[in-house]
């Protein structure tokens, strides 16, 4: 947690980079060219979170959901556990996802905020490795699914036992190419 609010304004700048400059960006060329960054809520580091994940077991088999895109078409994921953590006094929990044939996690959510103030099917966490066995959540890193920004891509949506009832007011919010 040291150092972390110059870490998520690295973070920050490292994706707007990303974003206007990257051929992979999911923004067409004349887009990047007017691209002035993309939109976050101020950091709150409250909404930063370091915890154990109760793991799945994975014997006899290891549990596989799949979750719908916004194409329809369906991605499948083995169920890897759950990160149970505190916001405003209240206990919330979050399935983690492993992608078939990759080593990352995969924390799709949705929360008050969706469709509204970000994204409508919800937005990614990243997870960080901590010492002990245990990750860093921290919502100030949650982000947009390439889908927001240009309807070619291919999104899993979050599903409903990732929907949280309150906001989570952190991270980017829904973007606005007109600003």
């Amino acid at each position: 947690m040291e150092r972390r609010v110059e870490k998520l304004k690295a973070f920050r700048e490292e994706r707007d980079t990303f974003f206007r400059t990257n051929s992979r960006s999911p923004f067409t060329e004349e887009q990047r060219k007017g691209f002035k960054g993309l939109l976050y809520y101020p950091i709150d580091l409250s909404y930063a979170m370091v915890g154990p994940v109760e793991k799945y077991p994975r014997d006899p088999k290891p549990i596989y959901v799949t979750l719908p895109t916004n194409k329809g078409k369906d991605k499948r994921y083995v169920k890897f556990g759950r990160f149970p953590f505190r916001v405003r006094g209240k206990t919330h929990v979050l399935q983690i996802y492993r992608p078939l044939a990759e080593d990352g996690f995969f924390v799709p959510f949705k929360d008050a905020t969706s469709d509204t103030e970000t994204h409508r099917e919800g937005r990614y966490l990243f997870i960080e490795q901590m010492p002990a066995g245990k990750v860093l959540i921290d919502f100030n890193r949650a982000y947009n699914p390439f889908c927001e920004y240009n309807e070619k891509y291919t999104c899993p949506v979050a599903p409903a036992e990732n929907w949280l009832e309150i906001p989570i007011r952190a991270g980017e919010k829904r973007f606005r190419y007109d600003r």
